[in-house]
């Protein structure tokens, strides 16, 4: 059966983090002073941003890769953030705080040239394409920091680990993907950084997998293909 859609992870392979490169100066409390910065304007809370961090990372379940099936949202963990901070936060502040904190965190967010030529590609190609993220942040965060990056529009669907309360390699989020586009896993890649998560999880979905590590040639192994760049789907697709 020929393949009909590409769907892709997200940081990694569609995107990486410039800001993440320690050279870059990068503040990694960022995102935990820009909700700092909102409460002190908005809510009449003064807490430090190291402060957030750790009530932060104390709301955030134990997470293993390959291993942990389920997602969590960002209201839910920003709303336990607060309560241990002992901050009473109205739902309309959880929802700004939220935003504040993923529009700092992925500030450095850049997509990769492979996939600026590639997407277009397949989308003039006629292919459907979606992308499924293990993310605490729902799939509006995502679209909208997409669409700021010039890439949403060559997507049919996002799917977040928090829309569907799972995360990878649970095969459940791909199946939400696989329906929102209306694929049937058979005529379906997958394409992901992480061999634990997505090329087990796209594989226990029905889905033909392809693993991209950027500092090695492409070659095979057990079940799976592996590329350096996202053009090498071509070949796989029987195009050029």
């Amino acid at each position: 059966m020929a393949i009909r859609a590409v769907l892709f992870d997200w940081d990694g392979t569609i995107v990486r983090d410039a800001a993440a490169n320690p050279e870059s100066g990068a503040d990694f409390f960022a995102p935990s002073l820009a909700v700092a910065n909102y409460a002190e304007k908005h809510m009449g809370a003064t807490f430090g941003a190291e402060d957030f961090e750790r009530a932060f990372q104390a709301a955030l379940p134990v997470y293993v890769a390959g291993e942990t099936a389920t997602s969590p949202a960002i209201g839910s963990l920003m709303a336990s953030a607060f309560a241990w901070l002992g901050v009473n936060a109205a739902p309309r502040d959880i929802e700004a705080c939220s935003r504040v904190f993923y529009n700092s965190g992925a500030r450095g967010l850049e997509v990769y040239e492979d996939a600026r030529i590639l997407l277009p590609s397949l989308k003039a190609r006629g292919y459907r394409t979606a992308v499924v993220t293990n993310s605490p942040f729902t799939n509006d965060f995502v679209f909208r920091k997409a669409k700021s990056l010039g890439v949403a529009q060559y997507f049919d669907a996002i799917i977040s680990g928090a829309d569907v309360g799972l995360a990878k390699p649970h095969p459940g989020i791909f199946q939400s993907a696989l329906a929102a586009i209306q694929v049937d896993p058979h005529e379906a890649l997958f394409v992901g950084d992480s061999l634990k998560t997505d090329i087990v999880g796209a594989k226990a979905a029905g889905m033909r997998a392809v693993l991209i590590e950027r500092s090695l040639r492409s070659h095979h192994a057990s079940g799976y293909l592996v590329i350096e760049r996202l053009g090498a789907l071509d070949e796989l697709l029987g195009e050029s």
